[in-house]
């Protein structure tokens, strides 16, 4: 009877690390709303306390922003502090509004402006492909067309390495990721995408890139130039699939979130994607605590690096990812442009890197298994104690 008591309890606290186990990976908690992260699309006017001050603006506003990240307010009307601006979450950064030219010829200026704070041609391109999708490569082109061609080579060649890895990570997704590419002739009206994302919104010599997942955040910081490498872009895609309680640091998971509207189809998708509703408020309440109780370098301003993760992500990376000589599958691109064949650039493959054994970093936090040991070996102890008890009796 004792050994049967003792197998429970074992088998009890063997399972302690195992309820303990996240079910969210990176890329979940990358589709939950928290509430916390808005931005404000400023009015300034004469006199806000007037009725109906916004006018027309105000009710487009109202009626287009509901489902979105962007809330719309009033405020007066000072030196510096005019017309209609987009503020950022933080309250640190903003950018302009332009209305609509009289050449343009709108009949309802103050609803095409309101439309085009939550969406846009490449936006919605993202939308597209950001949900069932692993995460999306954002490149903007740059104007020299050398430059462009390497980043995007750099990008095809970083998702065909993690797509191998995929299987592997502790919450698979089915589809992989994708490069969604921006040409310089459309940057003109994707500036509030740009700006939101830390990128340039004027055409630049250099391309940019950014790697975005769920609900349109942003993942680690914005790339340029010679800074677009495949280890860069592959390291910043591998966060994704991780553990949302692993050993990261949460500004991982803390990412900007470009303006969006998210209805009611984006997340029905969400929801059959994913097998759980983000929204639900239990879901949120859980990240929440997922997010405050793990390691966060936010307050510090200096978050850190994507190498100084890189070999805690539980999956032998560095090892996977160098010197790639299979074939190269083919990787889904989409542009903003009218859709055109154009041939894919053969990238040249790499030499193999020597086999390295990955820094092992000495835990900070408490072990639950370390516990569950003790725990057993208490148990075990006590329990051949009673033992020699009974047999002296």
């Amino acid at each position: 009877m004792l050994s049967r008591i003792f197998i429970l309890i074992a088998a009890i606290a063997l399972g302690v690390p195992l309820a303990e186990a996240c079910r969210y990976s990176v890329r979940d908690v990358g589709f939950a709303d928290l509430g916390n992260e808005r931005y404000t699309l400023r009015f300034y006017v004469e006199d806000p306390e007037t009725p109906d001050a916004a006018g027309a603006l105000g009710q487009a506003a109202r009626t287009l922003l509901g489902d979105s990240n962007v809330i719309f307010e009033v405020a007066k009307r000072e030196p510096g502090r005019e017309g209609l601006v987009l503020v950022s979450p933080d309250g640190k950064r903003s950018h302009s509004i332009a209305w609509p030219s009289a050449e343009a010829g709108a009949s309802e200026p103050e609803w095409d402006v309101a439309q085009s704070i939550i969406a846009s041609p490449t936006r919605d391109a993202l939308l597209e492909k950001l949900i069932p999708a692993y995460a999306v490569v954002l490149l903007v082109d740059g104007t020299d067309a050398a430059q462009t061609k390497r980043a995007h080579t750099a990008a095809v060649e970083a998702i065909a390495a993690i797509t191998k890895l995929m299987p592997e990570m502790p919450k698979p997704v089915e589809h992989p990721p994708v490069v969604v590419r921006l040409p310089v002739d459309r940057m003109a009206e994707e500036t509030i995408l740009l700006w939101s994302l830390g990128l340039d919104t004027s055409p630049t010599p250099e391309p940019q890139a950014v790697v975005v997942m769920g609900r349109g955040r942003r993942v680690g910081e914005s790339m340029r130039g010679g800074l677009i490498t495949r280890t860069a872009l592959q390291e910043a895609m591998a966060v994704v699939g991780q553990d949302c309680e692993c050993g990261l640091d949460r500004v991982w998971m803390q990412g900007e979130r470009f303006p969006l509207a998210w209805g009611r189809a984006e997340k029905q998708a969400a929801f059959a994607e994913l097998g759980f509703d983000p929204d639900n408020p239990k879901v949120k309440a859980e990240i929440s605590r997922i997010i405050a109780r793990g390691p966060n370098s936010r307050p510090s301003g200096k978050p850190q690096s994507a190498s100084d993760n890189f070999d805690q992500l539980a999956l032998g990376y560095s090892e996977e990812i160098i010197g790639i000589e299979e074939p190269m599958e083919e990787i889904a691109m989409v542009t903003t442009e009218p859709p055109t064949v154009t041939p894919q650039p053969t990238p040249t493959p790499e030499p193999a890197a020597a086999k390295t054994e990955p820094a092992v970093e000495e835990p900070t936090g408490s072990n639950p298994l370390a516990w569950t040991v003790a725990l057993i070996a208490v148990v075990a102890l006590g329990g051949g104690g009673i033992v020699l008890l009974r047999r002296g009796s």
